[in-house]
């Protein structure tokens, strides 16, 4: 692990870049760039091995940490982008190989010799991966050799006092400080080199950690060292102009040459093994076609992989030289840092209980680490970081469309989980005013194959405002019911997500269907999220009216507003074009059939829906304050809906009911719950309402419910709503 790391964050950059930082910037601002550049990559190994010491690393480095914890959606997203900037880092060691060639053999056809060494490169990894890994320890003792010789060099003719007190500490007409940070950035990625590699370590959870952290800190050393020395061997026009500045300074120039034919070289077998790897996983996985991650031998050998990655990095060498490459690579590889420290950060903070490394960080670094990734792109280049975030989304959406359903227990439960804990206890806090007021609605439908209306109307009603469940009673004892009971649950929840995306789906074991209902009413929810509202069928079976009757007491007692539904199995909801709402004014259930109407038609299927507010009077001059009445508070409630006043004439309300109401999808009535002697009066009375009726919904609001702040400015602004009908609808009757 530490080798491949070490190799690729000491190479072609430190060889022939570092000068030309130091020339640009100044000796501090090259420092400034070192240190910003390791703190972030020090944050990434921190969260790296915290990840690492949790769980096993498999193959694909860096994309399979973040899609076991982010998901596979959002490791797709960066796995894709990331094996594009490995393939293209195999690129940018051969160029840097060929440019060093060239100071040699000026006139050296570059493109060509480049296309020459990938070719060679890409046999060598074809024909054995384990060779160009172990040729990496001579390229190691070859850049320590080259490092000591340019130590050793001294190119001023004076001492080292006086050349100190000619560096210049900052440049102000070099190049742009973004544009220098974007060239050096792509030295301190060699991390994922060795984390690409993971696949084949015999103990990840150890090596990775370990052999990553060492990289970095001697990388770190290497990379403040530089640029002092640089600093005090040439002025800044020689740094910036002469790209052999190492070789004049080192004692032995020759040496220099190894060392970097052996890092640049090295680095572009390790980039070019690292990159059909990560492909390979992405394959497993199902994000690209499973033909690219084929394998091969024994040692499962992604050489088509290898063969794709040859293809990119021949694209990289016509596009141009490293100053063009190396901003490419630094959005890609920045945008991979920021995400591995974003699933610590958020590991850590969702405090998973599998989520116990051996390694801690806390969450804050990761946080940090992953803000000055994203805070970096955007100085270097905010219309690249647009863009690769906009390439990066395209790639998420198509993922989540293709594996929705696919988990590897990664964190995004957890941090949903703890996302709801935190607002649950932040909602403890805060007092609960009227006007926040929101369907939290509970379906009581049975078999929802024989019921879908109900799942049909309650979904429609609460949309994304609320929060709608729909329970099927299970009649019987635990004991029986228990085997089948949790398949149940599974099988009744995911068919009705499937239908209703919107609606959560139990199904609970009661000894009595009436009782049960009360006690999941009064029961159901976490925290001060419950159940504010219940949407159920009217009975069809008389000897029940009793105890159904019982149970709508003792949800109205507990503060649950009703909706009663009596459904036309031959209309249905008709068009979904007309809502007649049967008015008997604001003090009553007015506030919440009002409710009803308005979250019915913001859905998208009652959209076009009419609605006409529909009361009887006895005379003229009610009539006109009744329609005044009912324009004023509609105005105010900011409601679209008609008057329609009607003359009584002698006429029994259920009469004219039936007779208005005769071409409407929807009905809307009140309902009030009758005294314990008159349950048999009130089941004839309303059953001879509803026979006539149209689909109906017969609202009972809750006794402590209060609907005037939800529906208007003020609360005076609802007195003109308190007498607006001078007659009720028969519903509203006891």
């Amino acid at each position: 692990m530490f080798t491949p790391s070490v190799l690729t964050i000491l190479g072609v950059v430190m060889y022939l870049r570092v000068g030309w930082v130091v020339g640009s910037v100044g000796l501090a601002g090259a420092l400034l760039i070192v240190i910003v550049s390791h703190v972030i990559t020090l944050a990434t190994a921190l969260s790296l091995s915290s990840i690492a010491t949790n769980r096993t690393v498999g193959v694909g480095g860096a994309y399979f940490i973040i899609s076991r914890s982010l998901g596979s959606s959002m490791g797709a997203a960066i796995g894709i982008p990331l094996f594009l900037g490995q393939a293209l880092s195999v690129t940018f060691y051969i160029v840097g190989f060929t440019e060093s060639l060239s100071a040699l053999l000026p006139g050296l056809p570059t493109r060509s010799v480049s296309s020459l060494v990938l070719l060679i490169i890409t046999l060598i990894s074809l024909k054995s991966a384990d060779l160009a890994l172990k040729m990496q320890y001579f390229v190691m003792g070859a850049i320590a050799i080259s490092l000591l010789s340019f130590f050793a060099g001294w190119a001023p003719d004076g001492s080292v006092s006086e050349a100190a007190g000619h560096i210049t500490w900052w440049a102000s007409e070099g190049e742009p400080f973004a544009r220098v940070f974007a060239v050096f950035f792509p030295a301190v990625t060699g991390i994922m080199a060795g984390v690409g590699m993971s696949g084949d370590l015999k103990d990840p959870r150890a090596s990775l950690p370990r052999g990553t952290m060492w990289a970095v800190l001697v990388g770190f050393v290497v990379y403040m060292a530089l640029p002092v020395w640089l600093a005090l061997n040439a002025s800044p026009g020689e740094l910036v102009h002469d790209k052999r500045v190492v070789w004049t300074i080192a004692r032995i120039p020759a040496v220099i040459y190894v060392g970097v034919w052996g890092a640049t070289l090295s680095s572009a077998v390790g980039s070019i093994l690292t990159a059909p790897r990560t492909l390979q996983a992405l394959a497993n996985d199902g994000m690209v076609p499973r033909l690219l991650g084929r394998g091969f031998g024994p040692n499962n050998e992604p050489r088509i992989g290898v063969v794709l990655t040859f293809v990119l990095a021949e694209v990289g060498v016509l596009m141009g030289g490293l100053d063009a490459i190396a901003p490419v690579l630094t959005m890609f590889f920045l945008a991979t840092y920021g995400l591995i420290n974003l699933a610590c950060a958020l590991e850590r903070w969702a405090a998973s209980p599998s989520f116990r490394p051996d390694f801690k960080v806390p969450a804050v670094v990761s946080f940090l680490g992953g803000l000055g990734s994203i805070y970096v792109m955007s100085i270097i280049n905010t219309p690249a970081m647009i863009a690769a975030t906009v390439f990066c989304a395209i790639i998420y959406v198509i993922a989540q469309r293709r594996v929705l359903n696919t988990t590897y227990g990664d964190a995004r439960h957890g941090i949903w989980s703890a996302l709801v804990r935190s607002s649950l206890h932040h909602l403890r806090r805060l007092d609960f005013h009227p006007l926040n007021w929101r369907p939290n609605l509970l379906i009581l439908g049975g078999d929802p194959e024989k019921r879908p209306w109900l799942l049909q109307l309650g979904s429609s009603i609460v949309q994304d405002r609320g929060m709608v469940t729909y329970v099927q009673l299970l009649t019987g004892t635990v004991e029986e019911l228990a085997p089948t009971w949790r398949d149940m649950r599974v099988a009744l929840d995911e068919r009705i997500h499937h239908a209703f995306p919107n609606v959560f789906a139990r199904a609970e074991v009661v000894n009595d269907k009436y009782r049960g209902a009360v006690s999941i009413a009064q029961a159901y929810g976490l925290g001060v999220v419950e159940a504010n509202t219940v949407l159920l069928g009217w009975p069809t079976k008389r000897d029940n009216n009793p105890q159904y009757i019982q149970m709508l007491r003792d949800m109205v007692t507990l503060d649950r507003s009703l909706l009663i539904v009596q459904y036309h199995l031959v209309r249905g909801f008709g068009k979904r074009r007309r809502i007649d709402i049967w008015w008997g004014g604001m003090q009553h259930n007015g506030g919440l059939m009002l409710l009803v109407a308005f979250l019915l038609t913001a859905h998208h299927s009652w959209h076009d829906a009419v609605v006409s507010i529909r009361t009887v009077v006895d005379d003229e001059r009610q009539r006109q304050r009744a329609a005044e009445g009912i324009n004023q508070v509609t105005s105010n409630a900011r409601l679209h809906a008609k008057p329609v006043v009607l003359l009584r004439n002698g006429r029994a309300i259920v009469d004219i009911m039936h007779e208005e109401s005769a071409g409407a999808d929807l009905v809307i009535a009140g309902l009030r719950l009758p005294r314990r002697a008159e349950t048999a009066a009130f089941f004839e009375r309303m059953n001879k309402l509803l026979s006539k009726m149209p689909t109906i919904v017969l609202v009972q609001s809750a006794r402590n419910f209060v609907g005037e702040p939800v529906l208007f400015d003020e609360p005076a602004q609802t007195a003109s709503g308190k007498d607006s009908g001078a007659g009720r609808a028969a519903p509203e009757s006891s």
